[in-house]
């Protein structure tokens, strides 16, 4: 009866829909995923008379919660209402446990994103490039690839800063500031912007800079309108701080700018001088996500994150790095059973605002297929920071980071930081998927000095190793053939 059982069910898999399938492919794909999924049962049967074997957690200061909610990947609209149902997947057989993770599997992958391939920015030929590397490096592991094509349109994040005497530099223009043109002089402005820091530098009808910190973006920029003036520079005061921000859900009738330290210094050499502003235009392009899976496998838990960088950063640790681990547990994975469970994606243009993550589950909407999906495993910018890290989850899903943490003995528990932090596990989120994320503080976003040199790989190692034993953790209540050796808390 046991085995009569468990052939009814694996037939019955076999015959869901594949994602993204083909039509004119179907009878193979079906063929193929019978034939995977009898030799998972057979596994599961024979793993199943053997005995297994056991296995062996902050808060955020104002500095650091401004960066880290200043990330210029803003999520964007929802266009869409979310589920609030998710559908119970189907239920079947324990198989073989976890295979082993070897962190420097992914190490090698990172080198050569960040070392070889550079800077990916969003919708160049650059950014097509990485993609094209994503999708060989999956065939070779034996996967099926899909390049999902998309086009976006963006507020434009980028303005440029033009001086008489021939100086320029690009600067972040914060969503929600004007996109008009200015031109004025340039004054400095004391202090991190109380409104007495900028009455005393008699910023009407002129363009002031002021040092980032202690203030929140929004409030300089409320007090920089109030003083009069015509447009407002925020610079950093330190090399490895972050460049982008956000202004909430504030609007304001100037342009609002933010540039590294290096950029505010010479603008500061040139106080007095007339500077201008170009007007802002949005930004159009088009991008393209990497999808992998085993032939005939359905996405049943996504594991992946955004392979683009911000302009002229190699981007090691965001998000070459998460980029790296979607590789490295994508060749891990790719003899176990579970694999035909695993969609492994590389998005694209999630610095512009999440677009590649919000084009697939746009896609999944569209077909009806947004129950298929039990969860999504976000990575990104898991090669610098600090512990304790933390682990934004869905409420469903929380006990399963901490219990693998606990068992692993790294420093990582549920945090505090909210579910809407811009990066790519907020498009499933919004639409009722549950999401983990595991995210370092303290981490270098952004900035020239987000390459190799500085990544830390005693903390990529701790993320990959947690990463890789949620992966198990989500499989299993996915209803997929794995038996995990580590604990995955309650359901």
């Amino acid at each position: 009866m046991l085995a009569r059982l468990l052939l009814l069910i694996a037939l019955a898999a076999a015959l869901l829909v594949a994602c993204d399938g083909d039509d004119s492919s179907e009878s193979v794909v079906v063929e193929t995923a019978q034939q995977q999924r009898d030799a998972a049962v057979g596994q599961a049967q024979s793993v199943a008379e053997q005995p297994q074997s056991a296995p062996q957690q902050s808060a955020v200061d104002d500095q650091q919660a401004e960066q880290a909610l200043g990330d210029s990947a803003q999520a964007p609209a929802a266009d869409d209402e979310p589920s609030d149902q998710l559908q119970t997947q189907p239920v079947r057989p324990g198989g073989p446990p976890q295979p082993d993770f070897d962190v420097e599997v992914a190490n090698g992958y990172l080198q050569h994103l960040a070392g070889v391939l550079g800077p990916r920015a969003s919708g160049t030929d650059q950014e097509r490039a990485a993609a094209e590397y994503l999708a060989e490096t999956f065939r070779d592991l034996g996967y099926e690839v899909e390049s999902q094509e998309f086009d976006y349109t963006t507020q434009a994040g980028v303005s440029r800063i033009d001086v008489p005497d021939g100086y320029s530099t690009f600067a972040y223009r914060f969503p929600g500031s004007a996109e008009s043109p200015i031109s004025g002089e340039l004054v400095d402005v004391s202090g991190f912007g109380e409104p007495s820091d900028f009455a005393l530098a008699a910023v009407s009808g002129k363009i002031a800079v002021v040092d980032r910190g202690l203030i929140e973006f929004r409030v300089k920029a409320a007090n920089a309108v109030a003083a009069g003036a015509i447009g407002l520079i925020i610079a950093n005061r330190t090399p490895s701080e972050s460049i982008g921000g956000t202004l909430g859900a504030d609007t304001f009738s100037i342009p609002l700018l933010h540039v590294s330290k290096d950029a505010g210094d010479e603008l500061r050499n040139r106080l007095g001088t007339t500077i201008s502003v170009p007007e802002s235009l949005p930004n159009r392009g088009q991008s393209q996500n990497v999808i992998a899976r085993k032939v005939g496998g359905a996405c049943r838990v996504v594991v992946g994150g955004h392979y683009d960088t911000v302009p002229a950063v190699s981007g090691a640790n965001d998000n070459a790095s998460g980029t790296a681990l979607t590789l490295a547990l994508a060749e891990t994975w790719s003899e176990h059973p579970s694999a035909v469970d695993i969609c492994f994606i590389g998005f694209g243009a999630e610095e512009l605002g999440l677009h590649g993550s919000a084009a697939f589950v746009r896609q999944l909407r569209t077909e009806d297929r947004l129950s298929e999906v039990a969860a999504m495993l976000n990575l990104d910018a898991i090669g610098d920071g600090r512990a304790p890290y933390r682990i934004i989850a869905s409420f469903e899903l929380q006990d399963v980071g901490d219990s693998v943490a606990s068992d692993l003995q790294i420093n990582a528990a549920t945090g505090s930081l909210p579910m809407q932090l811009g990066s790519d596990h907020a498009s499933f989120s919004r639409m009722g998927i549950p999401v983990v994320f595991v995210f370092p503080p303290g981490a270098i976003l952004h900035t020239p000095l987000d390459n190799l040199e500085n990544v830390d790989y005693e903390v990529f190692g701790d993320i990959g190793q947690l990463n890789h034993g949620i992966l198990a953790c989500l499989l299993e209540r996915a209803g997929s053939p794995i038996s995990p050796t580590l604990s995955c808390g309650q359901e």
